[in-house]
């Protein structure tokens, strides 16, 4: 892991050029077709850590909290083993959400959470996730690519559908932290947990 410093983008890319592949990739997923296909598919499409940057990303234009930031910038975050090298510093390198600027970073400990509005729990904390969560309360959109994170208490799973990044919202997670999810990204989740009528869709 590396410190809670801001991560240095690469000199050889330009700033806006991950985030305008984001948006380009993942503006169909908003628009109700969520197909993101990993790079297995497409031979020069994006990798996995692209698609999962991306995501994250594109997760802050659709929710808004109640809790005001505790930080000038809008700091998406990740605690354990950094899945993304320099992906997600190139996706939102010079971009803003809500006029703020983003920030990633890595979290050196959970008790620093409150400093982030969108947290990645890595594969690597799967065995202190319950306590991960507990520490989390309050403030971050919680996003983790392990294993029924949603069904356990996280706010957004990323699960691999066919090869395709797909994810599932757990909205009671969501609606305990003061936290509004947009409805159109309920509509391209896979699976909405806590909704007066269950929602499943076809995977």
């Amino acid at each position: 892991m590396g410190t809670d410093a801001t991560r240095p983008a690469e000199k050889t890319r330009s700033p806006h050029t991950m985030a305008r592949w984001a948006l380009r990739v993942l503006g169909p997923v908003f628009c109700l077709l969520a197909h993101v296909v990993y790079a297995s598919e497409l031979p020069q499409g994006p990798t996995e850590a692209q698609v999962k940057a991306a995501y994250l990303y594109n997760f802050g234009k659709f929710v808004r909290w109640q809790a005001p930031a505790e930080a000038d910038s809008f700091d998406i975050c990740v605690l354990g083993k950094d899945p993304f090298g320099p992906a997600l510093t190139h996706t939102v390198a010079g971009e803003r959400i809500q006029g703020t600027r983003i920030v990633a970073r890595d979290l050196p400990s959970i008790a620093e959470a409150s400093k982030c509005r969108i947290l990645f729990i890595s594969k690597s904390e799967e065995s202190r996730m319950k306590p991960i969560l507990a520490g989390a309360k309050g403030n971050p959109l919680t996003v983790s690519d392990i294993p029924g994170f949603a069904e356990h208490g996280g706010m957004i799973g990323l699960v691999d559908i066919g090869g395709k990044i797909r994810f599932e919202v757990n909205l009671r997670a969501v609606n305990r932290a003061g936290i509004t999810v947009s409805s159109e990204l309920l509509k391209v989740a896979i699976k909405v947990i806590g909704m007066d009528e269950p929602k499943e869709t076809a995977r």
